[in-house]
Parts: C-alpha cells; structure tokens; sequence
C-alpha cells in the first residue's frame, strides 16, 4: 500500500517553521509513514538547512512527485520568493504575511486535485497576515474559507483528551457574544460527525464545559449556562447526540478520575488549551473538523525568542505529520 503524501506548509518565514520542518524531515522514521512535501520559499528553506547544518538536498518541483522520496531530500513546491537579506528573525512583514497564505493556498490547491492525501500546517502570524489583506483569524478560518465550507472547528489531540473548541482566536472580552445556540449546535454536530469519520467511534459520547465560574451558579454568576449552552445541549439530545454537561472546567480536567467522554467541547481558547499542553504540550496535534480533507497542525507558535539558535524542537511537528498520515488512512464515509 502506497505512503500517503502529506503536503507541509512552512507558516511564517521569520518563525520556527522552516528549522522544525529540516530538523523533521532529516529523520529517516517520517519517510517510512508518508510522502512529504513542502509548500514554502526556497531561499528560507535553504537558509533554515545551512544554518542547522544538516546534510539535506531541496529539490524543486511544479508537481506532486509520486516517487522518489528518500531522506536527505526535500521536495519543495515554491509558493514565495522572498528577499531574504531583508527578512528580520521574529519580525514578519506584510510580504511574509502573504507568503503564509500562498503557501496553504497553493497546497490546498493539490489537495483539492486529488494530488495530496493530507496537510500539516507550520505556524503563522496573524497580524502579518492581515496586513497583507487576508481578514482570517487563523489557519482554521482560512482553510475553511479555501475549502469553501462554512462551518469548521478546531480540535486538539492529546493521549488522554480531544478537545473542540467553541470560540478559538478571539479576545476574552468578546467571546460571550459568540457563544451562541446556533454556534453550540455547529460544533457539537462537527465533533459527532468527526469522531465517527476520523476515529471509529460509532456512539461518540461528548462533555461540554460551562463558561463562567462554576456554571454560572444559577445565574449568580453568569447567565450563559442557563440561557444558551442547557438549551443548545437539549435540543443536540433530539438529534440524537449523547451530550452531558455543561461541567465546570475547574474541576473537569482530573487526571487520577476515570474518563468516559470521547472528546470534550470547549467555550473558549484557553479553557481547552490550557490542560491538553499541561498534559502533553509536545504531543498535542491541532486537527481542523468540518474540512473535506485531512488537516493538522503544530500545537505551538512561531517562537520568535528562540529562531535562528538551534533551539527548536521538531518533535510536535512529526507529530502533527504522523497524525495527518495516519488520520487520512482512517477517513472513512458516515
């Protein structure tokens, strides 16, 4: 049976990306579970390889090779040709911005094509992007926007937990208005459809959280629990979803209790986040539900404090890889 081919787009070419992306696929184990090919700038890619001295050759390419993948070779499918006198470590401009986005652009492209079985996506920054005139708050909202499909939703998985999210990239102060019924529904529908599409589970069983202090305390606390979440997950059971919550995220997180739940919706970024990289912070793979296609990510930023000293570590990207290979091999139709 053919390795799948896994598409990866370097993300921000002043980040951690390009290093993480040599340093992974100089290990021979990538290379007996997929096909890698990357989505990026030359010019980064080979400065990324100088400067970690590793004995890799990039190989340029205007299609998907079907064979030929071996390590100490990259292919690369340029979606950029930046400068790269002006590039500053850890400052990216509007240019980079829309290196980014051509990158995943390009990529889906293949996908879309039939070319590729799976995408890994490196790190972006989203201030670069907007100023280059994309208005997506994320890698999520972009593919979904690429894809052409209005509803998606990020997961993260981690040893002992998946966790959705109901809001992911916004400001604390907005999210209350964005938890709605109608976005609730959404995403508990998505992980439903996610959990027996990716992950054999034919009865998915799913936790919800509450979003203030002990579920609002009967409104004392917040009204969100009591007018909004209990009546989305009462109207999620008459489509037969088996839902139970909302749990008060405080004390749902216990390591030493048993866990029935199959994945766990969250209402906010860090109320999800939080625990799954206190847990597994190397591990944890970032996973887009709701896209046609298989898509991961790293669970990190673009750690501009350590780019260009040796220090980044590939470990959480031949996760994400391993996981989009082994993710695309278990689709199956629902």
């Amino acid at each position: 049976m053919a390795l799948p081919k896994i598409g990866i787009t370097m993300g921000d070419p002043t980040g951690i990306g390009p290093e993480i992306i040599v340093k992974a696929l100089s290990k021979e184990d990538l290379f007996r579970i997929c096909r890698p090919i990357i989505f990026g700038d030359p010019a980064v890619l080979l400065q990324a390889i100088q400067r970690e001295a590793l004995p890799i050759q990039i190989v340029g390419t205007d299609k998907v090779p079907e064979e030929g993948y071996e390590p100490g070779k990259i292919f690369l499918m340029a979606s950029s040709q930046l400068e790269i006198r002006t590039l500053v470590p850890g400052k990216p401009d509007r240019m980079c911005g829309q290196a980014m986005v051509k990158a995943v652009e390009k990529a889906v492209g293949w996908i879309e094509k039939g070319h590729l079985n799976a995408l890994t996506t490196c790190p972006i920054n989203k201030q670069a992007i907007h100023e280059a005139g994309y208005a997506f708050s994320g890698h999520t909202e972009l593919l979904g926007h690429l894809a052409g499909v209005k509803k998606v939703a990020m997961m993260f998985i981690g040893s002992r937990w998946r966790i959705v999210f109901v809001t992911t990239h916004l400001a604390i102060q907005e999210v209350p208005k964005h938890i709605t019924h109608d976005r609730i529904l959404n995403i508990l529908q998505l992980t439903r459809d996610g959990l027996k599409r990716y992950f054999g589970v034919d009865q998915p069983r799913i936790a919800i959280l509450g979003l203030n202090p002990h579920c609002g305390e009967e409104g004392l606390l917040g009204k969100e629990e009591r007018e909004v979440i209990l009546p989305a997950i009462e109207e999620a059971t008459r489509f037969d979803l088996d839902v139970e919550g909302p749990f008060p995220a405080d004390s749902f997180f216990q390591l030493s209790k048993p866990h029935p739940f199959d994945a766990v919706v969250a209402m906010y970024h860090d109320q999800g986040l939080i625990p799954i990289k206190m847990l597994d912070f190397q591990e944890s793979v970032n996973f887009t539900l709701g896209l046609p296609f298989v898509r991961t990510s790293v669970g990190h930023g673009t750690a501009y404090d350590i780019v260009g000293k040796s220090q980044a570590d590939p470990t959480n990207l031949i996760h994400a890889i391993v996981t989009a290979a082994h993710l695309s091999t278990l689709q199956r139709e629902i």
